[in-house]
């Protein structure tokens, strides 16, 4: 029996056709499907569970993360190929050494008075295709065994992530209502990935996970305990990407000569055509 991911085996015809185009990873192999390859191992109010679950919390917002998976220098939200399985299928997006990739963040609030408890978290994690949990024994195994990229913020002059420094696995925003805007501006509309050394055993090897969480200090563990004091909390919500860094950059074939500068090389200024 097939093995899916979001509802999309491993050999469909959809995947093949996205193959044809990733020379770049001819090298590396697949491997094994695991766990983390869906933001579902997260929590079990991951968005595309929903259904399952019947609760009466709501989420406090919807996170959406997509990247150029067709490598035509346009990220569309409107077409499939820069979406769904293509986003946490191995390869994922594939980023060459020396070269940078715009990732778009698309945060929708559903509710705006936060008062400083609503947490946006960016997160980068390797994972281990030869065990089906996809972690790693040990800090020194997974920076040995994955890509290494360096996530930067929209102006690509604050370093958010480096996967190779302990510190800067992850980058966290705090949404507070007191704040003007307070619809979320505060969180960037793009960062780049820029990747540093290749993938050395497996595609899709780096998970970049976004997250939307509400931090109440006032919720309960155990209502039961103390009803009075009960507080409603909202779903956390999660959004990620699948990498994969090769040594050389993907082939590229724009349908704008790459106006909107979603790819570029390190040294380039935003400017630089």
């Amino acid at each position: 029996m097939a093995i899916t991911l979001a509802g999309m085996p491993y050999g469909a015809d959809s995947v093949n056709a996205q193959d044809e185009h990733l020379s770049a990873t001819a090298g590396l192999p697949r491997g094994n499907e695991t766990q983390m390859d869906v933001a579902g191992d997260v929590s079990k109010y991951f968005g595309q569970r929903q259904n399952l679950y019947r609760d009466p919390n709501r989420k406090l917002a919807k996170i959406d993360v997509d990247g150029d998976f067709n490598y035509d220098g346009t990220i569309n939200n409107f077409d499939p190929a820069d979406n769904g399985a293509f986003q946490q299928t191995p390869p994922g997006l594939v980023v060459g050494v020396g070269e940078l990739t715009r990732v778009v963040v698309r945060l929708t609030p559903y509710k705006i008075d936060y008062e400083g408890r609503a947490k946006v978290r960016l997160e980068v994690t390797g994972i281990n295709r030869d065990a089906k949990s996809g972690e790693f024994d040990s800090d020194e195994e997974r920076r040995n065994g994955m890509g290494h990229i360096i996530v930067w913020d929209t102006n690509r002059e604050t370093k958010l992530i480096d996967t190779r420094d302990p510190e800067r696995l992850s980058y966290e925003w705090t949404i507070d209502d007191r704040v003007y805007p307070y619809n979320l501006q505060i969180v960037p509309r793009a960062i780049y990935v820029e990747g540093v050394s290749p993938s050395p055993r497996y595609q899709g090897d780096i998970r970049l996970l976004m997250s939307v969480t509400d931090e109440n200090p006032n919720y309960l563990v155990d209502p039961k305990a103390n009803p009075v004091r009960v507080a409603r909390f909202f779903r956390p919500t999660y959004d990620h990407i699948l990498l994969t860094v090769t040594p050389t950059p993907q082939e590229k074939r724009y349908i704008n000569a790459n106006a909107e500068k979603v790819w570029s090389r390190k040294g380039d200024t935003m400017t630089d055509k």
